[in-house]
């Protein structure tokens, strides 16, 4: 009864699905103000890509600027990162996207493979200033923007991993994903946890493509992860540790007694990697500047 409560505050008060459908399947909860996360006074722009999808994404910050994308995990919307766009870092455009099946974006229908979720990124990837775009991705949103890095390593300055799920052995989906992958199962789901689902089930097999590509990530990249994340293990940082190993710049952040809500309850050491990368000087030689 008091965690139905609780998502029903949290609804209450424009709750990010993505908090809300992981509360209620684990009970592991956020303590995060989510009247902060309001959309009203942010731009809402689309674009259209090669696969024929309409990507909806909300905007803020100097377009003349480099680019922040930052990318959801499953379920979610770009409102999950509305707190970053309605007080942005300055000296940056910001944009939070829509993925396929999720959001405003459409058609409103799945799109599991990582390859072409990173394609449909493709148009944000546009130099400005000098500079490349960072990208953003929480959860499942990490494993996509590493493809993204891996697909386009040319127009990429570099990538926050921010409670990513990239291991193909800890990519385990649970009881309740088999359940809801039954045939019928997912008459019984709001969409956006049917494509959700579809996605965890999918995961296994699109982590072990990844894998085979990680190699060709030439940006910086830093790895945010939270030792308490009961949704996606801690052990997945050792894996990066293991398949990063060879980028310019590596930098690590374990947090002490974090679970899987980092950009809700930790925002700053988001905020704090992207500047990393954004003063990094491009003629970085590799190393492995781990910190912890």
């Amino acid at each position: 009864m008091s965690r139905l409560r609780s998502i029903q505050s949290c609804l209450r008060h424009g709750a990010p699905v993505s908090v809300l459908a992981v509360s209620a399947l684990t009970g592991c909860t956020a303590s995060y103000d989510y009247s902060s996360a309001s959309t009203q006074n942010l731009e809402r722009l689309s674009y259209s890509t090669t696969q024929n999808l309409s990507i909806s994404y909300l905007h803020s910050g100097d377009d003349t600027s480099p680019r922040v994308i930052y990318v959801h995990g499953t379920p979610g919307s770009a409102a999950d990162y509305a707190a970053f766009l309605s007080d942005p870092i300055a000296g940056f455009e910001h944009v939070a996207i829509d993925r396929p099946g999720f959001g405003s974006s459409l058609p409103y229908k799945t799109l599991v493979s990582f390859q072409a979720q990173a394609q449909a990124l493709e148009p944000l990837l546009v130099k400005k200033n000098g500079r490349w775009p960072i990208l953003v991705g929480h959860s499942l949103g990490g494993p996509i923007v590493a493809r993204a890095a891996a697909v386009y390593p040319d127009r990429i300055s570099g990538i926050v991993i921010v409670a990513g799920s990239l291991s193909p052995a800890l990519e385990k989906p649970r009881w309740f994903n088999h359940l809801g992958a039954l045939p019928g199962a997912g008459l019984l789901l709001p969409q956006a946890l049917e494509h959700s689902n579809q996605e965890i089930m999918a995961a296994p097999e699109q982590t072990q493509l990844l894998q085979a590509v990680l190699s060709n990530i030439r940006c910086p990249v830093a790895i945010i992860h939270g030792d308490r994340d009961q949704l996606v293990p801690v052990a997945n940082v050792d894996y990066m540790r293991q398949h990063l190993a060879h980028v310019p710049a590596l930098k690590v952040d374990v947090l002490t007694g974090e679970n899987h809500f980092i950009p809700w309850q930790r925002p700053e050491s988001i905020r704090n990697a992207i500047t990393w990368i954004s003063q990094l000087d491009s003629s970085v030689e590799p190393s492995d500047s781990d910190q912890e």
